[in-house]
């Protein structure tokens, strides 16, 4: 089965952002999950939409309570796996090295990310790793890369520059680096990506007037 243009898109931009590939055959084939906090049931159920004809009926998305054994609280999210599909091997190759001395596998940033970051996928991945930086006071945003390596985000700041001419600057934050999207990038950023958003994550984005969208 072929892939739609929506599905690589959200599968490419996801994978960059907090999805992720799992193979129980040492690589051999891969499936999709995707897991979010129950406050992102809506973008949640609108990924399974797109991905639901790489699903089997027992792949449907549910929600579990999980017991934080640090705060002692009780955290409810909402999943989804696909079942195993032939494509997802082409994007495990992209994503994943197997690393022998921990046997994991490690995810980073493509080589050809540029070739395959198109607008849809960039928004796919501000919205699953994407935030205001200053609600109220600046229309700079921000995403969340610091589980990348330093070369890993820098080859992602090219592609936006490179591709889109959207600079952007990078704040230590442990255990890597986070790249913020300054002012002078914001708009050119919002007006790339928000055609493609889902309306219940607009609130990520800023509006040019240092508030939101759909707030």
């Amino acid at each position: 089965m072929t892939l739609t243009q929506q599905q690589r898109d959200l599968i490419f931009g996801t994978l960059l952002g907090d999805a992720n590939l799992q193979t129980f055959s040492n690589g051999r084939t891969w499936r999709y999950r995707a897991l979010h906090k129950s406050e992102h049931q809506v973008y949640l159920l609108h990924k399974y939409a797109v991905l639901e004809t790489l699903c089997g009926p027992e792949t449907k998305p549910s929600e579990s309570a999980t017991l934080d054994s640090r705060t002692n609280k009780t955290y409810k999210r909402w999943s989804f796996n696909t079942l195993v599909h032939p494509s997802l091997k082409f994007y495990a190759n992209m994503f994943y090295t197997y690393e022998p001395n921990t046997k994991k596998w490690v995810k980073n940033v493509p080589l050809n990310v540029e070739k395959f970051l198109t607008p849809a996928a960039l928004a796919y991945l501000y919205m699953d790793d994407g935030s205001l930086k200053w609600k109220g006071k600046s229309n700079a945003m921000r995403i969340c890369t610091e589980s990348f390596s330093a070369e890993d985000v820098k080859r992602l700041q090219n592609a936006l520059k490179n591709k889109y001419g959207i600079v952007t600057t990078t704040v230590n934050k442990a255990p890597g680096k986070r790249i913020t999207i300054p002012e002078k990038s914001s708009e050119a950023f919002r007006k790339l990506i928000q055609p493609h958003l889902v309306e219940c994550m607009m609130y990520k984005v800023s509006d040019g007037n240092k508030g939101c969208l759909g707030c």
